[in-house]
């Protein structure tokens, strides 16, 4: 368990921003949103160490931000800003410029990274990072590769990637890579983002070790789009989530007082730390965040779902 100074993002309303816009020289500014898991299930790993896994996930606005400019010597450079993602070579965004330029005799790219959405918290920074620049240089490189070829390519990177190329909301299933389109109803959600850092790698090791669950029902989805979020957040459900509190105590103390004060179902999203309320407005999230201590309240931000 690790730390990373917690969020002091002050609560405001949620904007949501374009997915991308022009850059002088023949670039991109491009947004990648965070996800948030509203249903996670997870079964015991497959021969392959792969765990079959059934999860809605929805796309939230809270967002990296990627300015790539085209360079002509066949360079790819990568500076990072923000919250600490670790040298840039290990980066899922180099390592994505990476495997599309081993595809193509091709020009290089300047990226710029700024990073507001925390790592190793559950929200799917680093592969909406990915993502979101596979497209990116498909665009200014000209490759003009089909939405198939770049999620083939998105799986080689991760499980999580290939879902920020897909729609606002979906349903993953396999070890994550297959993405099934889903409505999902407007909602506010606030985002409690502690700086405890979960090694997803633990997490699923603890998972094991307290036994894998054997029920991959998922919900009626067609309540997401027929009734508000208050009325089917009490169903929501994350089979990692007794794992996450076991590998990280502090977690498990912080859910309960977030518990007490809000009077909320309090879930987290994907293998931790971030934990999430869900709400029908952002108003309605203002006002209970209103309600929690002040180093709480300093942790939260609200965002609402992300339109694409």
């Amino acid at each position: 368990m690790n730390h990373q100074p917690a969020s002091r993002n002050t609560t405001r309303q949620p904007i949501a921003l374009p997915a991308q816009g022009p850059l002088g020289g023949g670039g991109l500014v491009l947004h990648a949103p965070a996800k948030i898991n509203l249903n996670l299930l997870v079964a015991a790993p497959r021969p392959d160490g792969f765990h079959p896994v059934d999860s809605i996930i929805a796309k939230i606005t809270l967002y990296d931000t990627l300015e790539i400019r085209p360079r002509t010597d066949r360079r790819v450079v990568l500076d990072t800003s923000g919250a600490d993602c670790g040298p840039p070579e290990k980066n899922l965004v180099m390592r994505a410029a990476k495997l599309l330029a081993d595809r193509r005799d091709l020009c290089g790219a300047d990226i710029k990274l700024i990073k507001t959405i925390p790592p190793g918290a559950g929200l799917g920074g680093g592969s909406s990072d990915a993502a979101v620049a596979l497209s990116g240089l498909n665009t200014i490189w000209s490759l003009n590769l089909p939405l198939a070829e770049l999620s083939d390519l998105a799986a080689e990177l991760g499980s999580d990637v290939p879902l920020f190329l897909g729609p606002p909301a979906a349903r993953l299933t396999g070890r994550g890579e297959v993405v099934a389109p889903l409505e999902v109803g407007r909602f506010a959600v606030i985002l409690l983002m502690s700086g405890l850092i979960c090694s997803t790698a633990e997490v699923y090791g603890a998972y094991d070790r307290l036994g894998p669950s054997d029920d991959l029902n998922q919900i009626d989805t067609q309540i997401l789009t027929a009734e508000p979020p208050s009325a089917w957040r009490d169903k929501l459900r994350n089979d990692l989530a007794p794992a996450a509190m076991s590998v990280c105590p502090e977690l498990s103390l912080l859910r309960e007082r977030l518990v007490a004060q809000s009077n909320q179902p309090v879930h987290i999203t994907g293998s931790g730390s971030t934990m999430f309320i869900l709400c029908d407005n952002a108003e309605d999230a203002a006002e209970v965040v209103s309600g929690l201590d002040s180093d709480l309240q300093n942790m939260c931000t609200i965002a609402t779902r992300n339109p694409w």
